[in-house]
């Protein structure tokens, strides 16, 4: 095994299926395409059509409806999600676009230079509030609820005066002033919150009768499995942005989908972007209260050059205590092995969930790969080759047994992964040959690549001579890594992996 610090260790280790025995059976690497930087970060403007911060009244409404059907909430799983629309979470577009580069559209993860990482079962459940557990979004309404929802469809046209479109601001206002006492009066609240703050979906700023079945079984007290249907919404959104940026030619693009989201993973995820955040729960909020409000930068460091660092990323934030999160984390202080049934306890049961690849469903027939076994890392496990993907059988998910690491450990990569990635990256870079007008030699023995920079670094220094004449000596930073290509291209480096001049000066 390989740590962070790049010591070999032997130890047992705990990999996540499923997995390679060898580099000839791994799946093929993931490759992404990030465009080359000549200092400047320029993205094209991005209106996130589905970012939604909470309209006038919203908390009002939902402090009146807590108290009515609060304990209900409760039951199913919706409570944190449902809080956590309360909060205004800041847009940092750029943050949002330079991670969305890294983005794989065959693997549903972010290829970065020292490794993979996504977004799991586990952030969607965590910083969103979504239950893993529960019957499918998608089943069709069956007895009495079937006219539930033609009364729905009946009111929904008559508030619009016949219209097809139903304003959400209408929508909650006669809820608020006129339908307190009206039977459906849950099913119109939970419809507005699925739709403005759960699936997202055109026409904008309406309420979408596809999540009326949703509203109706939720109010009925039925626990669903949500946060596989939105992170199905999650990496689909995700592609869809990657393919519009990649081919907008710099023209306006617009993207739908639940990016705060997104937004909350890089904060938890990125240290350099959530270390100043000032927020400290208060008892009884959710995890997305800490960032209310609180505009996310790298404190001057470029983003493009703190995603391209494995020390800036955070592999296990939920690992760790937080004052006020009353969320029970399946992480000890000492490693479990767990046998999962149909009465074990929940929180036990849904971490086991978030292990297993699997096809997720989302609406509108939206159907994506979850792959967790390629980023075993973030759940505490040691990262092996990745294997095949496969979905279980649903049978296997109800009773199986698996391992939890203690909170305090920290996961390594296997040599033979460590070996997998280099040669794969190498035989990448290989492949995309020029880089800002020139092919970059490649060469097999690193010591060899060593002594090349070593005996150009004279010369990179007098490409930064001032306008007098005079010459400075330039040094990279982690905040302020230096862009070689922009300056020197007979240095060998690529943009996924600058020179650190410091290591050979």
């Amino acid at each position: 095994m390989v740590d962070e610090g790049g010591n070999n260790t032997v130890r047992v280790a705990n990999f996540l299926k499923p997995c390679a025995k060898n580099t000839g059976e791994a799946t093929r690497f993931p490759t992404v395409s990030v465009p080359p930087r000549n200092g400047e970060e320029v993205h094209p403007a991005v209106q996130f059509k589905g970012w939604k911060n909470p309209q006038r009244k919203w908390n009002d409404w939902i402090e009146i409806m807590a108290g009515k059907y609060g304990f209900m909430w409760n039951q199913t799983g919706i409570c944190d999600a449902i809080l956590s629309s309360m909060y205004k979470i800041q847009c940092n577009q750029s943050l949002i676009l330079g991670i969305v580069e890294y983005w794989c559209i065959e693997t549903n993860t972010f290829v970065f230079p020292w490794g993979e990482a996504t977004i799991t079962l586990e952030d969607v459940m965590v910083l969103g509030g979504f239950s893993v557990l529960g019957e499918p979004v998608n089943l069709p309404l069956t007895g009495d609820l079937v006219a539930m929802e033609a009364e729905m469809l009946r009111l929904s046209r008559e508030m619009d005066g016949g219209k097809s479109r139903r304003d959400q601001r209408t929508w909650m206002k006669f809820f608020m002033e006129e339908g307190q006492s009206h039977d459906l009066e849950h099913v119109g609240f939970l419809s507005l919150w699925l739709s403005r703050f759960v699936f997202p979906s055109l026409p904008y700023e309406v309420i979408a009768t596809r999540v009326f079945p949703i509203a109706i079984r939720l109010a009925r007290g039925t626990k669903l499995a949500l946060a596989p249907a939105v992170l199905a919404g999650i990496y689909e959104s995700l592609r869809l942005l990657k393919q519009q940026v990649t081919s907008s030619l710099g023209e306006s693009v617009k993207a739908l989908g639940l990016f705060q989201l997104v937004q909350l993973w890089a904060n938890e995820r990125f240290s350099i972007f959530g270390s100043n955040c000032p927020i400290e729960l208060k008892p009884g909020e959710p995890r997305a209260a800490r960032w209310h409000g609180v505009i996310s930068n790298a404190n001057g460091c470029p983003i493009s050059s703190a995603l391209k660092f494995a020390r800036s990323f955070q592999w296990r934030p939920y690992a760790a205590d937080l004052k006020n999160w009353c969320f029970v984390s399946p992480y000890k202080d000492n490693e479990q092995f767990v046998h999962v049934a149909s009465n074990s306890n929940d929180e036990l049961k849904s971490f086991g969930q978030c292990l297993f690849a699997n096809e997720l469903v989302g609406l509108g027939g939206c159907i994506e790969k979850y792959m967790p076994n390629r980023v075993a890392m973030q759940f505490g496990f040691d990262q092996h080759l990745p294997g095949d993907f496969a979905v279980m059988n649903s049978n296997c998910r109800e009773n199986f047994m698996f391992y939890v690491p203690s909170r305090a450990y920290k996961p390594c990569v296997s040599l033979e992964y460590l070996n997998w990635w280099r040669a794969s990256k190498v035989n990448q870079e290989k492949k995309e040959g020029e880089i800002n007008g020139m092919r970059l030699n490649f060469k097999d023995d690193e010591s060899s690549q060593i002594d090349r920079i070593k005996n150009v670094v004279g010369d990179f220094a007098g490409l930064l001579s001032d306008e007098k004449g005079r010459v400075k000596l330039a040094k990279g930073t982690l905040c302020n890594p230096l862009d070689v290509e922009a300056y020197a291209c007979s240095i060998v480096g690529t943009l996924s992996h600058p020179i650190d001049v410091d290591k050979y000066m």
